[in-house]
Order: C-alpha cells, then sequence, then structure tokens
C-alpha cells in the first residue's frame, strides 16, 4: 500500500481571518481589530488570545494553541497575563478553561488603570522635575527687554510709566531744550519725591531754560557742558535713551526714537555716562542761573 501524507490541520488562521460584528452587515478585519488592541495596550500574542477568545467563546489553552499556533505552555502564560489585565476570565475547571471578558468592560477596567497611573506619574514627575525645571529658568530664561518707542508722545507716556514705578533712583540727562521739555514730567516727579526716591538731573542751564530749571529745582539738578544725548534710568535697571528729533523746545510734538531696556547690566553700564556728566556739573544755584 502507497504511503500517503496526512492531510495538513486545518487550523484558523487568527491574524487574516475576519470576525462578524453584530448589528453591522460588514466584517472588521482581524488585521484591523489587533491594531486597536495594540493601541490599547496588548502585545502581539496577547491580542491574538483575546481575539480567538472573543470569538470562540469558552475555550481550553490547547484550543488556543491550535488556533493561533501559539506553543501550548506559551498560552498558559498569556491566559494569567490577560487575567491580571482585565480582558480574561479564568472558570474553575479542569483542565483549565477561560472566557473572554466583554471588550466594554476590559476597555473600562484599562482606562480606569491607565488613568491611576497616569496620575501617579504626573504627581511623581511634577514633585520631582517642576523644582528643577523652575531653577534652571531663572538662569536660562532671558532678564533683558528691548523696546524702540517712536514719536515724542509716545516717549513721553513711557518715561510717565517709568517715573510712577520707580522706587529709588531717577537719574536724568538732558539737552538744554531737554530740560524745557522736562517741564512737562514734573508732577509725575514730585511724587516720585513724596515716594523718597532720589532725583538727580544734569542739563546745561542758560538764561534760555532758566525758569525751567527753576521749575525742576526740587531735584538735584546739576548744570553741565551741552550734550546731545538723552538719557533716563531708574533704578539701575532701566534705561531710556531718547534721540530728539528735533532738539527742540516743543513739548509734545517731534519724530524722536526713544529705546528702552530693562537690563540691570546694561543700566549699570550708562549710569558710568550719567556719573561722569554730573560729577563735572555744578549745582544749579537759583541766585545766579547756573
Amino acid at each position: 500500500m502507497p504511503y500517503l501524507p496526512k492531510p495538513a490541520s486545518k487550523k484558523k488562521d487568527i491574524l487574516n481571518q475576519d470576525f462578524p460584528v453584530p448589528g453591522v452587515n460588514n466584517l472588521l478585519p482581524t488585521k484591523d481589530m489587533m491594531s486597536l488592541l495594540l493601541e490599547l495596550g496588548l502585545n502581539k500574542y496577547e491580542s491574538m488570545v483575546y481575539l480567538t477568545l472573543v470569538s470562540e467563546g469558552i475555550s481550553t489553552a490547547k484550543n488556543i494553541s491550535d488556533i493561533t499556533s501559539i506553543p501550548y505552555g506559551k498560552v498558559y502564560e498569556i491566559i494569567n497575563l490577560l487575567s491580571s489585565k482585565g480582558f480574561v476570565a479564568l472558570l474553575p475547571s479542569k483542565p483549565m478553561k477561560c472566557q473572554a471578558v466583554s471588550p466594554r468592560e476590559a476597555v473600562e477596567m484599562t482606562k480606569d488603570k491607565q488613568q491611576d497611573k497616569f496620575r501617579k506619574l504626573e504627581k511623581q514627575l511634577l514633585k520631582e522635575l517642576e523644582p528643577v525645571f523652575a531653577e534652571t529658568r531663572k538662569f536660562t530664561e532671558s532678564k533683558s527687554s528691548f523696546l524702540v518707542i517712536n514719536g515724542r508722545a509716545n516717549v513721553n507716556n513711557k518715561i510717565e510709566e517709568l517715573i510712577a514705578k520707580a522706587k529709588k533712583q531717577i537719574r536724568i540727562l538732558v539737552s538744554e531744550n531737554g530740560l524745557k521739555r522736562l517741564v512737562i514730567h514734573k508732577e509725575p516727579l514730585l511724587e516720585a519725591k513724596a515716594r523718597n526716591v532720589e532725583l538727580q538731573i544734569c542739563s546745561r542751564i542758560t538764561k534760555d531754560n532758566h525758569e525751567d530749571a527753576c521749575s525742576m529745582a526740587f531735584c538735584q539738578l546739576k548744570h553741565a557742558s551741552e550734550m546731545a544725548s538723552q538719557l533716563f534710568l531708574f533704578d539701575n535697571k532701566e534705561a531710556l535713551m531718547i534721540e530728539p528729533v528735533p532738539d527742540d523746545d516743543n513739548i509734545m510734538y517731534g519724530r524722536d526714537i526713544g529705546v528702552w531696556i530693562a537690563s540691570d547690566a546694561f543700566a549699570k553700564l550708562l549710569e558710568h555716562s550719567f556719573t561722569a556728566n554730573y560729577k563735572q556739573g555744578r549745582f544749579f544755584n537759583l541766585g545766579n542761573g547756573q
């Protein structure tokens, strides 16, 4: 009698098989469901076993092995993992049997576990990393600001804003006509003086601006040689440099360009320029105009 090979066993190909979805006419490909389960956190073999149980109902490890071609001993390990994850229910029988937990229950349990895990991770991460981030930010974050201001009216508004928030010291370096224009800020400067803010002004004082100098005599006012620069320093932290266009006595109208810089280092650098002029100046005397 000639030798006849045994027919190959007819195993279900779990990866290519389609399962009908109740209430839906079409079939949902298993590979699509595998992708969903992988996204949910199951691995390839766990997904295969769960889909087999969803398709077969109650089953034994041997039956699952036959269908999926996963080694028999490995199937037991996978079933126990799926049980711990809430996807499989173990039945008290010999040999051991198991069945799939409904997808709704499995997904809800997975979601609860993930949310609980996320909350714990969030708490730990914020506790450990947030202080480090905040401390590092102090050193890496730029502490300097820079702004270009166009127009005399806008520059005046910025000056008043800076005067209002000054706490310790205001130093002003202005031209002859700059002193005339400075009178517009007399009231805010008086308010600063009432807050015990030290006020120092350095300017060229002549017969033309003597009346304005008298008006600003409540400040520590010094007469110095003519200078083109217009400089305001606030608490040695902020500086405002102004190019008056033109340098006339008009209080409100001009094409001035102001450069505001909030930088301790830059303000201290400009302080040397102010101090050099202020030291060389003479205190204003109301009697003789200089």
